[in-house]
C-alpha cells in the first residue's frame, strides 16, 4: 500500500485494514457501528473496514480509485475505493505452484488450476486457488519464552466458475473463504520487538463469501449486469492492554480486552449500460443507470478485564448494528467531438441504521444523501489526454455508543460529512510510447468532516469538526528505457488542514495537519529482465512523518524502505531471492500517547514498529 501515492494505513491489528487515501480514512474501529471512508472490495464483495481477507496470489489487478465514488459502481465511498480483481477462468488448461521460505519462519504455498470442464467450446470454465501463509510475527515474548505470539497463520481459498448460458448470456460465480488465525502481541513499554505480555492477544477472521454475476447482452439497447454478493465474517480482536506480566509492577495491574464481531453483508446491484443503438442525443451520448441495495448486520461482544490494588472490574457488553442502503445512480458520457467527452453522474441514497446495546443504547438515524460528478476529458493529440472534474462525496452520520447517561447530545450523535473534490490531470505517452506518465492535481473541501478520537479513559468516538482541506499532487511514470530494462516511480504530495475545536481539546489541532496524512510519499525503482532469463528489481519507498491522532501531537519519523529481488525466469518456472526492508530501517505504523502504568502518572509515546528486514526465496512452476 505504501508504494501507492497518497495511500497510507493504520496497523491497528495484525494486518492493514484501516486505510487512508489522500489523508482521509479511519485509523481504528471500536464502536460496533462501522462506517468506512475508504471502500474495500474483493471480486465485487464488500470487505470495507475488515480487509484482512485479501492477498495478492493469483490477482489480476488492484485498482485504487481516488476521490468520491458511486456513480459508476454500486457502493459509495467518500475518500476512494480499493478494488481487487482476481484472475478469471481460462478456456485453456493452466496450473501454478508457488513456494516461499524466508526469515521469521516464513512459509507460503500457493496452488492454482484453471481450464474448461470439457472440450466443448461452450464448456463451463473454472479457476481454483489456494494460498497458505505462516510466519512468527517478528516478536520475541521474553516472559513466555516464545517467538510466535505475534505470528500469522492464514489460509485463503477461492473458486471461480464461468458459464455461457446462451450466446448472449453469461453467469460468473465467485466463492471465497479466508481463515486467518493470527496472534496479536505487538506493543511494548520500550517500543521494541521484545514483548513481555503474559496473555498475548489474537486477531482472527473467518470469512465465507460468494458473488454471483449475471450478464445479459440479448437486448439491442443495453447490457444488463446483475451482481449479488453475500459474506459472513466472524472476527476476534483481543490484546493484553497492560503489555506486561501480572507482577511486572510489583503490585496487581492487569488490563485485557477482547472484541468478537459477527458481520453479515448482502448486496444487490442492477446495472444497465447502453449500446451503440441506444445512444442519446443523436448517437453522441452513452449512458449508464443502476440500482444498489446493501444490508450490513453486525453483532459485537466486548469483554474487558481490569485488576488493580483497589478494584477488580470485569465487564461484558454487547451490541447489534444493522445498516441498510438503497441507492440509484447514473452517468452520461457525451461526445462533444471525437476528442472531447463531457461526463456527468449522480447518486441518490437513503441510509438507515439501527443500533441497540446491553448498555441501553438505542439509535435509529437515517439520512438522505446525494453525490455526483461532472468531468471533461480531451485528447490533445495521440500522446496527451487532459481531464478535469468536480465531484461531490458524502458519508452518513451516526452515533457514539457506550457513553452512558448524561453524555452531551452533541457528543452522542454526529452529522453526515460532505466534500467537494476538484481534479485536473494529464496522461501522456512519450518517447515513441516507451514513457507513460500521469499527473493529477486535486483539492478536496470537506464540510462537517468526521474525525475519530478518544479520551484519557480510552473511550472512542467520532465527532464533526468545522471544515477540512486535503490537496496535493499525484504523479506516476513507467519508462521502458531499453528492451530489457525499465524505470518506474510515483510521487504523492499532500497538504491537509483542519479547523474546529475537538471534544478532547487539550491539544489544539485547529490549523494543524490531519492524522496519518504524510506530506510526501514516493516510490522509485528499476527492473531488468534479460532474454537469457536473468531478472533483477530494486525499489525504494519513502514516507514523510505524520501525526498519529487528533488528540495529541505525537508524530512518527520519516523513513525509507528498500526492497529488492533477483532471480531467474524460464518459460515454465522461475525462482527469486528477495529482500524486504533490505537495510533494516526502523519505522512505525501506529502511535499513542498515554500512561500505561499503575499510577497513571507517566504519559509517554508508544509506537507500533513495522516489520524489520526479511530475506526469502520464492519459486514458481507453471504447467
Amino acid at each position: 500500500l505504501l508504494q501507492l501515492p497518497n495511500v497510507n494505513f493504520s496497523a491497528e491489528g495484525s494486518r492493514p485494514r484501516h486505510i487512508q487515501i489522500r489523508g482521509m480514512g479511519e485509523r481504528d474501529e471500536y464502536t460496533g457501528a462501522p462506517n468506512a471512508s475508504v471502500g474495500f472490495a474483493i471480486d465485487d464483495i464488500d470487505f470495507s473496514g475488515i480487509g484482512m481477507a485479501a492477498n495478492l496470489f493469483d490477482i489480476k489487478q488492484v485498482e485504487v480509485l481516488r476521490g468520491p465514488q458511486g456513480t459508476r459502481y454500486g457502493a459509495n465511498a467518500l475518500a476512494g475505493l480499493i478494488n481487487i480483481k482476481s484472475n478469471d477462468p481460462t478456456a485453456y488448461r493452466e496450473n501454478l505452484i508457488e513456494v516461499t521460505a524466508g526469515e521469521d519462519d516464513l512459509t507460503e504455498v500457493g496452488l492454482m488450476t484453471s481450464g474448461a470442464f470439457n472440450d466443448d467450446k461452450h464448456s463451463p470454465l473454472y479457476r481454483f486457488s489456494m494460498f497458505k501463509h505462516d510466519s512468527d510475527g517478528f516478536r520475541n515474548n521474553k516472559f513466555l519464552g516464545k517467538d510466535d505470539t505475534n505470528g500469522r497463520d492464514e489460509l485463503f481459498l477461492r473458486g471461480k466458475l464461468h458459464f455461457t448460458l446462451t450466446p448472449k448470456t453469461d453467469l460468473d460465480v465467485t466463492l471465497l473463504h479466508a481463515d486467518i488465525d493470527n496472534g496479536y502481541d505487538a506493543w511494548t513499554l520500550d517500543n521494541n520487538f521484545s514483548t513481555e505480555t503474559d496473555e498475548p492477544g489474537e486477531d482472527t477472521q473467518k470469512s465465507t463469501a460468494a458473488a454471483v454475476k449475471f450478464t445479459l447482452n440479448g437486448s439491442e439497447n443495453f447490457t444488463l449486469t446483475s451482481i449479488t454478493t453475500l459474506a459472513d465474517s466472524d472476527m476476534t480482536y483481543g490484546y493484553d492492554g497492560d503489555w506486561v506480566d501480572y507482577n511486572y509492577w510489583g503490585r496487581a495491574f492487569v488490563y485485557n480486552y477482547e472484541n468478537k464481531k459477527d458481520r453479515d453483508t448482502f448486496t444487490q446491484e442492477l446495472r444497465f449500460v447502453s449500446k451503440p443503438k441506444s445512444r442519446l442525443f443523436n448517437d453522441t451520448t452513452d449512458w449508464l443507470a443502476g440500482i444498489y441495495y446493501s444490508n450490513l448486520d453486525e453483532e459485537n461482544k466486548t469483554t474487558e478485564e481490569f485488576v488493580d490494588d483497589w478494584a477488580t472490574l470485569d465487564s461484558t457488553k454487547s451490541s447489534d448494528f444493522e445498516a441498510n442502503n438503497v441507492a440509484v445512480f447514473g452517468q452520461l458520457d457525451h461526445n462533444l467531438t471525437n476528442q472531447t467527452v463531457l461526463s456527468g453522474g449522480m447518486r441518490i441514497e437513503h441510509n438507515s441504521q439501527d443500533f441497540s446495546s446491553s448498555l441501553g443504547d438505542d439509535f435509529s438515524p437515517s439520512d438522505n444523501l446525494f453525490g455526483g460528478h461532472i468531468s471533461l476529458s480531451h485528447e490533445l493529440n495521440q500522446n496527451h489526454n487532459v481531464y478535469t472534474s468536480i465531484s461531490r462525496g458524502y458519508k452518513a452520520g451516526g452515533f457514539n455508543a457506550g457513553l452512558g447517561a448524561g453524555a452531551r447530545k452533541d457528543v452522542i450523535q454526529f452529522d453526515k460529512e460532505t466534500s467537494i473534490n476538484y481534479e485536473v490531470g494529464l496522461k501522456s505517452s512519450l518517447a515513441n510510447n516507451t514513457l507513460k506518465t500521469a499527473v493529477t492535481v486535486f483539492y478536496t473541501d470537506r464540510k462537517d468532516p468526521q474525525f475519530d478520537g478518544y479520551d484519557s479513559n480510552f473511550v472512542f468516538y467520532t465527532e464533526n469538526l468545522d471544515t477540512a482541506e486535503n490537496y496535493g499532487i499525484e504523479a506516476e511514470f513507467n519508462w521502458q528505457a531499453a528492451t530489457n530494462w525499465k524505470i518506474f516511480g510515483s510521487l504523492g504530495l499532500l497538504e491537509t488542514n483542519v479547523e474546529g475545536t475537538p471534544i478532547n481539546n487539550r491539544i489544539v489541532i485547529d490549523g494543524r495537519e490531519q492524522s496519518h496524512a504524510p506530506s510526501y510519499q514516493y516510490n522509485i525503482g528499476t527492473q531488468y529482465r534479460s532474454q537469457s532469463g536473468l531478472f533483477a528489481r530494486i525499489d525504494v519507498t519513502g514516507v514523510d512523518a505524520f501525526y498519529y491522532d487528533n488528540v495529541h501531537d505525537f508524530k512518527s519519523d520519516n523513513y525509507t524502505l528498500t526492497n529488492a529481488r533477483i532471480g531467474y525466469e524460464m518459460d515454465s518456472w522461475e525462482v527469486y531471492l528477495w529482500g524486504k526492508n533490505l537495510f533494516d530501517q526502523e519505522y512505525t505504523t501506529r502511535g499513542f500517547f498515554f500512561a500505561n502504568d499503575p499510577a497513571y502518572a507517566n504519559e509517554k509515546e508508544f509506537e507500533r514498529l513495522g516489520d524489520p528486514r526479511q530475506i526469502g526465496v520464492t519459486a514458481r512452476m507453471r504447467f
